[in-house]
Protein backbone atom coordinates (compact mmCIF):
# COMPACT_ATOMS: atom_id res chain seq x y z
CA UNK A 1 0.00 0.00 0.00
CA UNK A 2 2.83 2.39 0.90
CA UNK A 3 4.58 1.61 -2.39
CA UNK A 4 1.40 2.37 -4.35
CA UNK A 5 0.97 5.70 -2.54
CA UNK A 6 4.62 6.60 -3.12
CA UNK A 7 4.37 5.73 -6.83
CA UNK A 8 1.23 7.87 -7.20
CA UNK A 9 2.93 10.77 -5.41
CA UNK A 10 5.92 10.58 -7.74
CA UNK A 11 3.68 10.56 -10.81
CA UNK A 12 1.82 13.66 -9.58
CA UNK A 13 5.09 15.42 -8.84
CA UNK A 14 6.47 14.61 -12.30
CA UNK A 15 3.26 15.87 -13.92
CA UNK A 16 3.46 19.13 -11.96
CA UNK A 17 7.13 19.67 -12.79
CA UNK A 18 6.60 18.91 -16.47
CA UNK A 19 3.72 21.39 -16.68
CA UNK A 20 5.88 24.03 -15.04
CA UNK A 21 8.76 23.35 -17.43
CA UNK A 22 6.60 23.59 -20.54
CA UNK A 23 4.85 26.80 -19.44
CA UNK A 24 6.35 29.84 -21.16
CA UNK A 25 5.88 33.54 -20.55
CA UNK A 26 5.53 36.22 -23.19
CA UNK A 27 5.04 39.98 -22.92
CA UNK A 28 3.03 41.50 -25.75
CA UNK A 29 3.59 45.03 -27.03
CA UNK A 30 0.18 46.43 -28.03
CA UNK A 31 -1.35 49.84 -28.71
CA UNK A 32 -3.16 51.70 -25.91
CA UNK A 33 -6.56 50.21 -25.02
CA UNK A 34 -9.33 50.66 -22.46
CA UNK A 35 -11.56 47.70 -23.38
CA UNK A 36 -10.85 43.96 -23.19
CA UNK A 37 -12.54 41.27 -25.27
CA UNK A 38 -11.69 37.70 -24.26
CA UNK A 39 -12.56 35.14 -26.93
CA UNK A 40 -10.61 32.09 -25.76
CA UNK A 41 -10.65 29.84 -22.72
CA UNK A 42 -8.22 31.63 -20.42
CA UNK A 43 -7.96 33.23 -17.01
CA UNK A 44 -7.46 36.98 -17.39
CA UNK A 45 -6.34 38.96 -14.35
CA UNK A 46 -6.93 42.69 -14.76
CA UNK A 47 -5.06 45.28 -12.71
CA UNK A 48 -5.84 48.98 -13.02
CA UNK A 49 -2.41 50.58 -13.04
CA UNK A 50 -0.69 53.66 -14.45
CA UNK A 51 1.42 51.56 -16.83
CA UNK A 52 -0.03 49.29 -19.51
CA UNK A 53 1.21 45.73 -19.94
CA UNK A 54 0.04 42.36 -21.30
CA UNK A 55 1.75 39.17 -20.11
CA UNK A 56 0.69 35.67 -21.21
CA UNK A 57 1.68 32.38 -19.57
CA UNK A 58 1.01 29.20 -21.60
CA UNK A 59 2.88 26.46 -23.43
CA UNK A 60 4.93 27.48 -26.45
CA UNK A 61 2.54 26.13 -29.09
CA UNK A 62 -0.39 27.94 -27.51
CA UNK A 63 1.55 31.20 -27.20
CA UNK A 64 2.26 31.11 -30.92
CA UNK A 65 -1.45 30.77 -31.70
CA UNK A 66 -2.82 33.48 -29.37
CA UNK A 67 -3.56 36.76 -31.13
CA UNK A 68 -3.62 40.03 -29.16
CA UNK A 69 -4.69 42.98 -31.27
CA UNK A 70 -6.10 46.43 -30.57
CA UNK A 71 -8.81 48.07 -32.66
CA UNK A 72 -10.90 51.06 -31.57
CA UNK A 73 -9.18 50.89 -28.16
CA UNK A 74 -10.40 47.30 -27.67
CA UNK A 75 -7.84 44.60 -26.89
CA UNK A 76 -9.07 41.36 -28.49
CA UNK A 77 -7.60 38.08 -27.27
CA UNK A 78 -8.35 35.25 -29.66
CA UNK A 79 -7.12 32.39 -31.80
CA UNK A 80 -6.85 32.79 -35.58
CA UNK A 81 -10.16 32.95 -37.42
CA UNK A 82 -10.97 30.24 -40.00
CA UNK A 83 -8.56 27.77 -38.42
CA UNK A 84 -9.64 24.61 -36.64
CA UNK A 85 -7.10 22.96 -34.36
CA UNK A 86 -8.05 19.31 -34.37
CA UNK A 87 -6.86 17.15 -31.50
CA UNK A 88 -5.10 20.11 -29.93
CA UNK A 89 -5.45 21.02 -26.27
CA UNK A 90 -4.27 24.59 -25.58
CA UNK A 91 -3.82 23.77 -21.91
CA UNK A 92 -3.93 26.33 -19.14
CA UNK A 93 -3.67 29.96 -20.20
CA UNK A 94 -3.12 32.79 -17.72
CA UNK A 95 -3.08 36.38 -18.93
CA UNK A 96 -2.05 39.30 -16.73
CA UNK A 97 -3.18 42.73 -17.92
CA UNK A 98 -2.39 46.13 -16.44
CA UNK A 99 -4.17 49.14 -17.89
CA UNK A 100 -4.80 52.73 -16.71
CA UNK A 101 -8.43 53.02 -17.84
CA UNK A 102 -11.08 50.30 -18.05
CA UNK A 103 -14.27 51.04 -19.98
CA UNK A 104 -15.47 47.57 -20.99
CA UNK A 105 -14.88 43.87 -20.27
CA UNK A 106 -16.40 41.09 -22.36
CA UNK A 107 -16.17 37.30 -22.43
CA UNK A 108 -17.20 35.25 -25.44
CA UNK A 109 -16.69 31.58 -24.65
CA UNK A 110 -15.57 29.83 -21.49
CA UNK A 111 -12.87 32.17 -20.22
CA UNK A 112 -12.87 34.19 -17.00
CA UNK A 113 -11.98 37.82 -16.32
CA UNK A 114 -11.11 38.71 -12.73
CA UNK A 115 -10.16 42.00 -11.10
CA UNK A 116 -9.59 43.08 -7.51
CA UNK A 117 -10.45 46.76 -7.99
CA UNK A 118 -11.75 48.99 -10.78
CA UNK A 119 -12.55 52.70 -10.78
CA UNK A 120 -14.29 53.92 -13.93
CA UNK A 121 -16.80 56.53 -15.04
CA UNK A 122 -18.70 54.15 -17.33
CA UNK A 123 -18.15 50.38 -17.41
CA UNK A 124 -19.80 47.88 -19.75
CA UNK A 125 -19.71 44.17 -18.83
CA UNK A 126 -20.73 41.38 -21.20
CA UNK A 127 -20.82 37.58 -20.95
CA UNK A 128 -22.09 35.71 -24.00
CA UNK A 129 -20.72 32.26 -23.23
CA UNK A 130 -20.15 30.07 -20.22
CA UNK A 131 -17.36 32.22 -18.84
CA UNK A 132 -17.51 34.68 -15.95
CA UNK A 133 -16.59 38.22 -14.99
CA UNK A 134 -15.80 38.83 -11.33
CA UNK A 135 -14.84 42.19 -9.80
CA UNK A 136 -14.04 42.39 -6.10
CA UNK A 137 -14.52 46.16 -5.70
CA UNK A 138 -16.02 48.40 -8.37
CA UNK A 139 -16.69 52.14 -8.21
CA UNK A 140 -18.34 53.80 -11.21
CA UNK A 141 -20.97 56.31 -12.25
CA UNK A 142 -22.72 53.97 -14.68
CA UNK A 143 -22.42 50.19 -15.02
CA UNK A 144 -24.13 47.87 -17.50
CA UNK A 145 -24.08 44.07 -17.12
CA UNK A 146 -25.37 41.87 -19.96
CA UNK A 147 -25.54 38.07 -19.80
CA UNK A 148 -26.71 36.05 -22.81
CA UNK A 149 -25.07 32.74 -22.00
CA UNK A 150 -24.74 30.48 -18.99
CA UNK A 151 -21.93 32.40 -17.33
CA UNK A 152 -22.16 34.88 -14.47
CA UNK A 153 -21.25 38.49 -13.77
CA UNK A 154 -20.31 38.90 -10.12
CA UNK A 155 -19.81 42.27 -8.41
CA UNK A 156 -18.68 41.75 -4.85
CA UNK A 157 -19.60 43.66 -1.69
CA UNK A 158 -18.38 47.21 -1.23
CA UNK A 159 -18.82 48.45 -4.80
CA UNK A 160 -20.92 51.51 -5.66
CA UNK A 161 -22.52 53.11 -8.72
CA UNK A 162 -25.01 55.84 -9.49
CA UNK A 163 -26.71 53.84 -12.24
CA UNK A 164 -26.70 50.09 -12.76
CA UNK A 165 -28.41 48.29 -15.65
CA UNK A 166 -28.59 44.50 -15.96
CA UNK A 167 -29.97 42.45 -18.83
CA UNK A 168 -30.25 38.64 -18.75
CA UNK A 169 -31.38 36.63 -21.76
CA UNK A 170 -29.72 33.33 -20.90
CA UNK A 171 -29.39 30.98 -17.96
CA UNK A 172 -26.55 32.90 -16.37
CA UNK A 173 -26.85 35.23 -13.39
CA UNK A 174 -25.92 38.74 -12.34
CA UNK A 175 -24.84 38.68 -8.71
CA UNK A 176 -24.58 42.24 -7.40
CA UNK A 177 -26.26 41.77 -4.04
CA UNK A 178 -23.51 43.69 -2.22
CA UNK A 179 -22.99 46.26 -4.98
CA UNK A 180 -24.98 49.35 -4.06
CA UNK A 181 -26.47 51.45 -6.85
CA UNK A 182 -28.79 54.42 -6.54
CA UNK A 183 -30.85 53.67 -9.64
CA UNK A 184 -31.21 50.12 -11.02
CA UNK A 185 -32.81 48.89 -14.22
CA UNK A 186 -33.18 45.11 -14.68
CA UNK A 187 -34.54 43.20 -17.68
CA UNK A 188 -34.72 39.41 -17.73
CA UNK A 189 -36.02 37.25 -20.55
CA UNK A 190 -34.18 34.06 -19.70
CA UNK A 191 -33.98 31.70 -16.76
CA UNK A 192 -31.12 33.45 -15.00
CA UNK A 193 -31.58 35.53 -11.86
CA UNK A 194 -30.39 38.97 -10.84
CA UNK A 195 -29.40 40.01 -7.31
CA UNK A 196 -29.21 43.76 -6.63
CA UNK A 197 -28.91 46.26 -3.76
CA UNK A 198 -30.37 49.77 -3.70
CA UNK A 199 -31.79 52.39 -1.38
CA UNK A 200 -32.99 54.45 -4.33
CA UNK A 201 -35.14 52.87 -7.01
CA UNK A 202 -35.39 49.59 -8.95
CA UNK A 203 -37.16 49.18 -12.28
CA UNK A 204 -37.62 45.50 -13.13
CA UNK A 205 -39.03 44.01 -16.31
CA UNK A 206 -39.38 40.21 -16.31
CA UNK A 207 -40.55 38.17 -19.30
CA UNK A 208 -38.79 34.89 -18.50
CA UNK A 209 -38.55 32.47 -15.61
CA UNK A 210 -35.71 34.26 -13.83
CA UNK A 211 -36.17 36.19 -10.60
CA UNK A 212 -34.96 39.57 -9.41
CA UNK A 213 -33.85 39.56 -5.78
CA UNK A 214 -33.24 42.87 -4.05
CA UNK A 215 -32.04 44.20 -0.72
CA UNK A 216 -32.04 47.68 0.76
CA UNK A 217 -35.06 49.97 0.89
CA UNK A 218 -35.77 50.93 -2.73
CA UNK A 219 -38.89 52.09 -4.51
CA UNK A 220 -39.98 49.23 -6.80
CA UNK A 221 -41.41 49.59 -10.30
CA UNK A 222 -41.98 46.09 -11.67
CA UNK A 223 -43.68 44.44 -14.62
CA UNK A 224 -43.86 40.64 -14.90
CA UNK A 225 -45.14 38.72 -17.92
CA UNK A 226 -43.29 35.46 -17.33
CA UNK A 227 -43.06 33.03 -14.45
CA UNK A 228 -40.34 34.98 -12.70
CA UNK A 229 -40.87 37.42 -9.86
CA UNK A 230 -39.37 40.30 -7.86
CA UNK A 231 -38.49 39.26 -4.34
CA UNK A 232 -36.95 40.94 -1.32
CA UNK A 233 -33.89 39.09 -0.14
Amino acid sequence: MKNRISFFTILMLLFFLSSQVWAKEEVRDVSPFSKISLQISANVYVLQDSKQSVRIVADQETLEKIITEVKDRTLSIRFPINKVFKRWNPGKIDIYIAVPEIDALSVTGSGDILSDKINSRILDLLVSGSGNIKIEKLAAEKVTANVSGSGDIILKDGGVATEFSARISGSGNVDAKGFEAENINVQTSGSGSCHVFSNGGIKARISGSGNVYYSGNPAIDSSVSGSGSVKER
